[in-house]
């Protein structure tokens, strides 16, 4: 017997079940191998993917009622601010919901907060999220101290492509951060803010910079465009000492899979060479261990005065 083909408004999409009973579907058609439940009480197509934070949050939204909204984690991923597995713990796995004036939700997979009215709630491709400042302060008791500092340089920077979520000013971050005062994580969240840095453009610089900050290193100035003498461009370093007339560039995978990026790289770093700097490229191996220490010995020596 032909399958019943689903209605509009829940073909291709994710679904909760009551709607569908609305919609006269049965329980054996809810059943069917081309359907797929990532939640109890809702539905997507099969062939639909809910690997990532976006996708489940999708999936999930069908679900949510007045005055609920993604909060922590699951907030700081839709807005496209980066997030370290490896060292947060994979605690994004669950999404986090958040209420207003109402009871926090409980069902696997899923975290249930407790909001304070007025929150700032926004809209991310649909989805309604808290703003990307109070996602941050949220994550501050869920994140290593090195990742909720990405954030914060991630939201003082380029990164995300969402508008709200990027080049806030730090009056801005140093604001939401006061206004946490008391909270859980709210001492940590001090510490990262006062290690955060407008204009860094990439998680592993933040990486690279928090190593040579930690090693006693002088503050570098942070992808600022350099010119020489008779004031022709030379590039725009990720790290550098204009004083000592050295730059640090991070060189990620990228770089040499992309032979016009390989290309660049190579005429960027003569041109520097030209202009008497020394520059210096660093790698993932670079960052930790014995290459770190390689690292760190040869910056002091440039950098000695």
């Amino acid at each position: 017997m032909p399958r019943v083909p689903l209605p509009p408004p829940v073909a291709g999409r994710p679904f909760s079940t009551s709607h569908a009973r609305q919609l006269g579907l049965g329980t054996g058609r809810l059943k069917g191998p081309d359907l797929a439940t990532p939640f109890h009480g809702v539905r997507i197509p099969a062939a639909q993917s809910v690997l990532d934070v976006r996708s489940r949050a999708r999936a999930l939204a069908p679900l949510l009622r007045d005055g609920w909204c993604f909060t922590h984690l699951t907030a700081v991923s839709l807005w496209g601010l980066p997030l370290a597995l490896s060292r947060s713990g994979g605690a994004v796995s669950a999404l986090h919901v958040g209420v207003v004036g109402g009871r926090a939700p409980r069902r696997p997979g899923v975290v249930g907060h407790d909001l304070a009215p007025g929150v700032d709630i926004r809209s991310v491709d649909g989805l309604p999220v808290v703003s990307p400042l109070t996602a941050w302060c949220q994550s501050a008791a869920l994140l290593a101290l090195d990742d909720l500092i990405a954030v914060g340089d991630a939201l003082a920077g380029t990164w995300s492509e969402h508008p709200e979520a990027a080049r806030r000013p730090m009056e801005a971050l140093t604001e939401a951060v006061r206004s946490r005062a008391g909270t859980r994580g709210a001492a940590r969240l001090r510490e990262a803010l006062g290690l955060v840095r407008p204009g860094v453009e990439s998680p592993k610089e933040t990486e690279l910079r928090l190593l040579l900050h930690r090693a006693g290193l002088p503050e570098p100035e942070i992808n600022t465009k350099r010119y020489d003498l008779r004031g022709r461009y030379l590039g725009k370093p990720d790290l550098s000492w204009p004083d000592r007339l050295v730059s640090l560039e991070y060189e990620g995978d990228e770089h040499r899979r992309d032979p016009r990026r390989w290309r660049s790289d190579i005429a960027r770093a003569e041109r520097f060479a030209d202009a008497g700097w020394r520059m210096v490229r660093a790698t993932h191996d670079d960052l930790r261990g014995r290459g770190a220490a390689r690292l760190l010995t040869r910056l002091r020596t440039l950098l000695d005065p």
